[in-house]
């Protein structure tokens, strides 16, 4: 199993698919890969690590979740995720840490405006050779 990340064509939106070899590493792959895609630019600087806790009914909410604070950590806070870390993730809870660095931008520029991430086709599923795959749409 090869972690990996990319694109889904969506009629007015954009799909985002992360592949990681464990359910952790999805949930820690996720967030730079969102970040990635909205915003270009060197991930050096002082990172900072911000607790996060989320609770849903499944692991397609809770990465919504996860992914929205992404969203909103780089438009409200000027925040960029460049790494994640959980702690602890269960069907019904997510316990982790995004690392952080200002926004700085002469050096970061906006690739994809993500307004919202939708709870609209989310999944989180295992795939048969033992790794996760998670999709979501984006609303630009």
């Amino acid at each position: 199993m090869t972690r990996g990340s990319g694109t889904l064509e969506h009629t007015a939106d954009l799909g985002l698919w992360v592949r990681a070899d464990s359910l952790a590493g999805l949930f820690a792959e996720a967030p730079a890969a969102l970040a990635e895609l909205m915003v270009s630019g060197p991930r050096d600087g002082e990172l900072a690590w911000l607790p996060v806790s989320f609770t849903g009914v499944d692991y397609a909410e809770l990465l919504v979740q996860l992914l929205s604070e992404v969203v909103y950590l780089w438009d409200a806070e000027g925040l960029l995720t460049v790494a994640a870390k959980v702690a602890e993730i269960t069907p019904g809870t997510l316990e982790a840490r995004l690392g952080v660095i200002p926004a700085d931008f002469r050096r970061h520029q906006p690739n994809e405006p993500v307004k919202a991430v939708t709870y609209h086709d989310a999944s989180v599923e295992p795939e048969g050779s033992g790794g996760w795959r998670a999709k979501v749409i984006l609303d630009v």
